[in-house]
């Protein structure tokens, strides 16, 4: 077993609506700037008022120009994290990966369905393209890892649950090194039409406005984020800095349905509770909380009862990032984590975008709309998933 406190965090990369690389997400984040615009085109007309937070302006890693769009993302997140963790001169043998989607290559699925519909045969590569675990596959065989690889698809919890998968392998000495994350990419009118039938899109132009008492729901967006994970020996021998550690850490199900969630919100007062016990902290520890926050009328409520439950209302600042990025769905908890790292790292948190007028249902201690300072020692990242799938994780200094 790895010592306790030994797994850290020495490079992340990021690109959602927000930015193309960590630091630009970052500030914007702190800005208050958001992302989103309308939708236009023959494939949008059947919908009302369609928009989503686009990823734009990027330029395709090399290799990745004609793959689907959330290996894109996800070859330039993992590009930013590997040369953050000063990796490039490890042993590629070593070097292990868990890096998902929610959906697959969602896009190459339905061009490939376009081909057959013309008449013609779907791409060679199809079957490389739509699993889930096809940006992680990619990965691996871009970068040469010789490692284990792993995906898991749980929904807007994949992040975390690859996440926790890297500190597992870690602690038990499968592996020495960890990429872990996750990439979504998947507006299209299949999905958007699936979640206005569910009643969980917000018509406001100006996005989600999670925990207000206005919240009518979130804007889709995309994006990937990676991690890379290892011992601190592993770290402190190639003599890289740790960006964060480790601490604490649960995954979680809550059986309700596949929306409905326990509204006295025990199983997530039950993850908190276990990533605290693997941390050896207490709720007086945490300054910080990126919470899932989607800005829809029951995860907000059952969030905030949780919350309150464990925290009070009073000592922990709280916000939610979906407000400026969107819901980037599969990609979220990875995208969050690093978010939640970078509040650590800076002393810094982010307000949560569009919250004008707290729902007294939310009753949390809100980052105030100029963000907030303070000299954070934990901080806590938290994700479900529809169906019911739970993780929680803990980033700690020193």
């Amino acid at each position: 077993m790895a010592l306790k406190g030994d797994l850290v965090v020495t490079g992340w990369g990021l690109v959602c609506p927000l930015g193309l690389t960590s630091a630009q997400s970052w500030e914007a984040l702190l800005k208050g700037e958001g992302a989103g615009e309308d939708l236009t085109g023959p494939e949008w007309e059947k919908l009302k008022r369609p928009r989503a937070a686009r990823v734009r302006h990027f330029h395709a890693a090399p290799g990745t120009a004609h793959r689907d769009r959330s290996i894109q993302l996800a070859a330039l997140a993992a590009e930013e994290a590997w040369n953050q963790a000063g990796l490039y001169g490890a042993d590629p043998a070593a070097v292990a990966t868990t890096f998902s989607s929610s959906k697959g290559g969602l896009m190459a699925l339905l061009a490939a369905r376009e081909s057959l519909d013309r008449g013609e045969a779907p791409p060679d590569r199809f079957f490389e393209e739509f699993f889930p675990s096809a940006p992680g596959l990619f990965l691996r065989r871009q970068l040469g890892f010789g490692g284990p690889a792993l995906s898991f698809s749980a929904a807007c919890a994949t992040g975390l649950a690859s996440l926790i998968q890297a500190a597992d392998w870690i602690e038990r000495r499968e592996a020495q090194v960890v990429l872990a994350g996750s990439a979504e990419s998947s507006i299209h009118p299949l999905i958007l039409a699936g979640f206005g039938n569910m009643g969980l899109l917000t018509p406001d132009p100006e996005g989600g406005r999670p925990f207000d008492l206005c919240r009518e729901g979130f804007l889709l967006g995309e994006g990937a984020a990676a991690m890379v994970l290892e011992r601190g020996s592993s770290a402190r021998a190639r003599g890289i800095k740790p960006l964060a550690r480790l601490s604490g850490w649960a995954l979680g199900a809550d059986g309700g349905g596949i929306l409905e969630i326990d509204p006295q919100g025990r199983s997530i007062i039950e993850i908190i509770q276990k990533a605290l016990r693997r941390a050896g902290l207490s709720p007086e520890d945490i300054d910080y909380i990126n919470a899932h926050g989607t800005g829809t009328r029951a995860n907000d409520k059952v969030e905030s009862r949780a919350l309150f439950e464990i925290f009070g209302d009073d000592k922990v600042w709280v916000s939610s990032t979906k407000g400026a990025t969107g819901h980037l769905l599969g990609a979220a908890g990875s995208v969050e984590a690093v978010f939640a790292g970078l509040a650590l790292a800076s002393g810094k948190a982010p307000a949560t975008r569009n919250l004008r007028t707290p729902d007294p249902d939310c009753r949390l201690r809100h980052v105030p709309l100029d963000g907030v300072s303070g000299n954070w020692k934990n901080v806590l990242s938290l994700s479900y998933g529809i169906g019911g799938q739970l993780g929680a994780v803990i980033f700690s200094k020193g």
